[in-house]
């Protein structure tokens, strides 16, 4: 294995998440979406200039950085190339460059052979230590100094020997001080199996893991009097003791906070993980540091057990929080050439009652549409883990498939279910009055709104990893022309899969599936059908325009829906990725999907520039087996992965 002269590694500054720009970009690019790409992509370039200097000036500040009228000067010394031997190009080959200086301190030679000489000696020693950090306990090191070439040749001979492994692992406790035998952590608890590689990084981290088990368990105030590790060449194993004080079993006490301005002190109350009086559990103080957080009403959260016991036997808790600001007002704009120019601008209260309840206005003002939108969400609705949110909306909408004038009002009680799993139910009234190829009819609905959702993705804008699922199905009844009583289900799933381990290639897909039962298409209220085309689902089509179109090629909406769409994400440079993708879909007007219609497909390519406040989408899509009421491409722009 031959070890090169490093370069130098630049690592790129993320910003602050405080801030979020509320811009919304058309589907379809025009003057004002250039306009928008481009403050995007300037306030992009302004935050990195700014961390860019700022990097700049804390490295003119250590003397590091180079002047920017003078040009760099070959570093003076003895120049010399490194070559280990002996080992292969694995995790264990990285820790040996890692440890040693003569690749760390490459682009610092030497000024004189002796001071290579004792670079090199003193590579010896580190490389041993690093090999025995392993388990290599009898690795020899040699060095070597080939002074006949230049650069000088340093060739680092590596002898491992055998790894040594693990033999005993026994944990000692302070007899009066004991834990309980069920509280007593196992090897298996501590990720050691007796025959495992000998290596001290799992060592330590067994003894971290017993500490905070143990803490977990009742007994904060463990600690390790002495570890005795015992390496026996004969038998190439290694003997581990800890002689451990676990400390008296400790139970939650009183809890003081501090900090609080706005927020009732009941609200934080309720969402501690434990009662007064419980055995004491580690577990749970994080567990409340991450309700918490995610409660958005603390810019910052401190737990602190007390050092020391109560004479009870309890345990004190001090919380000291600092409440973040509690209101916010945004606006966006959009511009689309098939929806026209539109605005947005919402007001919300994060705390609006002193218990995190939250209220939402919103005013959306656009050529096809006009919103006026309230929703308030309150936590801990009945129970710590269950939300209730309130929602109402007046619109006015005018699309090619139907007008509409309507009011609408939910109500929802929303809770998760393990860990990735969220929940829904609830209870929805609409009154609309919607013209439509057919006429104009007038209609009032009651709908049971029930989900699940699911979500194990590692990013939101931009997933390379795991999987998002939502079931919805809505029973609604009420009167249009006559009597209504209809459902309507959908199930979406998308999944990501990295392909290389700098997760530069990442394979997308997404499916969606939904079907209408109870009514024919004719009586089903027109907002209520099934539409596809556009942007957020088979690009390369006009808005809505897949499926049925009546005699003027305006869409009339079906009963069933496919879309399907795969994407394979390349990311080119850290900030410049291309993204080839294949769409496809139909809408039907039968309750379930026939195929006595070919599926649209669409091809295209995608840029996507990956900005400071997440990644920037440039779509073009052509229609594969377009109709003559197709445009030949369609071009997008948005924040943001296409799903």
């Amino acid at each position: 294995m031959k070890i090169i002269r490093g370069s130098h590694l630049t690592t790129a500054a993320k910003l602050s998440n405080n801030w979020r720009p509320a811009l919304t970009i058309g589907r379809r690019l025009g003057h004002a979406g250039v306009v928008a790409l481009g403050l995007i992509v300037a306030l992009d370039g302004c935050a990195r200039f700014g961390l860019e200097a700022q990097e700049q000036g804390e490295a003119v500040g250590r003397g590091e950085a180079e002047t920017l009228d003078a040009p760099a000067l070959a570093p003076a010394g003895i120049a010399y190339e490194v070559t280990v031997e002996g080992v292969l190009e694995d995790d264990l080959a990285t820790l040996l460059r890692q440890s040693s200086q003569l690749v760390s301190l490459n682009d610092r030679p030497p000024s004189s052979l002796a001071g290579l000489q004792r670079r090199a000696e003193g590579d010896r020693g580190r490389l041993e230590t690093a090999l025995r950090s392993e388990g290599f306990y009898g690795a020899k090191v040699s060095v070597d100094l080939d002074r006949s070439v230049s650069p000088i040749q340093v060739t680092l001979s590596v002898d491992t020997g055998d790894q040594y492994s693990l033999s005993e692992f026994d944990v000692r406790y302070s007899e009066s001080l004991a834990p309980a035998p069920e509280r007593q952590p196992s090897l298996e608890d501590l990720a050691l199996q007796i025959g495992m590689p000998a290596r001290a990084p799992t060592i330590v981290a067994a003894q971290r893991a017993l500490l905070d088990l143990l803490a977990r368990r009742g007994h904060p105030q463990a600690e390790v009097l002495n570890r005795e590790t015992l390496v026996d060449h004969a038998s190439k194993t290694m003997t581990v003791r800890l002689d451990l004080d676990a400390g008296p079993v400790a139970r939650f006490g009183r809890v003081t906070l501090s900090g609080l301005e706005t927020v009732e002190e009941d609200y934080p109350r309720g969402l501690l993980s434990w009662s007064a009086g419980e055995v004491y559990d580690k577990g749970k103080i994080e567990s409340t540091r991450r309700a918490l957080s995610r409660s958005r009403l603390f810019s910052s959260v401190a737990i602190e057990p007390s050092a020391r016991l109560e004479p009870d036997g309890t345990l004190p808790v001090e919380i000291t929080v600092v409440e973040a600001k509690h209101r916010s007002i945004g606006f966006g704009a959009s511009y689309s050439t098939d929806e026209g120019v539109g605005g947005e601008v919402f007001w919300e209260h994060r705390n609006f009652s002193g218990r995190n309840e939250q209220l939402h206005l919103g005013l959306t003002a656009a050529e096809i549409e006009q919103i006026l939108s309230a929703r308030f969400r309150k936590p801990s609705f009945l129970r710590p883990d269950q939300d209730l949110l309130v929602d109402g909306e007046l619109a006015n909408r005018d699309t090619d498939a139907f007008e509409e004038q309507s009011i609408t009002g939910a109500a929802t009680l929303e809770r998760p279910y393990g860990e990735r799993w969220r929940l829904s139910a609830g209870l929805t009234g609409e009154y609309s009055n919607i013209t439509d190829s057919g006429g104009e009819t007038t209609f009032q609905l009651l709908g049971l709104p029930l989900s699940a959702t699911y979500d194990s993705s590692d990013n939101l804008l931009g997933p390379t990893e795991g999987a998002r699922l939502r079931t919805t199905v809505t029973p609604y009844t009420g009167t249009g022309d006559g009597g209504l009583l209809f459902a309507v289900g959908t199930v979406s799933g998308s999944a990501y899969r990295a392909l290389d381990t700098d997760r530069r290639f990442v394979l997308a897909g997404r499916a969606k599936f939904g079907s209408l039962v109870g009514e024919e298409t004719d009586d089903v209220p027109a907002n209520k059908r099934f539409y596809a085309g556009g942007g957020g689902s088979i690009r390369g089509y006009e808005f809505q325009s897949v499926g049925p179109l009546d005699a003027n090629n305006d869409p009339l909406g079906g009963r069933s829906l496919i879309e399907l769409n795969a994407e394979l994400r390349v990311r080119i440079t850290e900030q410049i990725g291309l993204v080839p993708f294949v769409d496809g879909g139909m809408v039907f007007d039968s309750v379930y999907p026939d195929f006595e219609e070919d599926l649209r497909w669409a091809a295209g390519l995608g840029v996507r520039y990956f900005s400071a406040i997440g990644p920037l989408r440039l779509d073009i899509a052509i229609p594969l087996n377009k109709r003559e009421v197709d445009d030949s491409f369609q071009f997008y722009i948005s924040l943001g992965q296409a799903f």
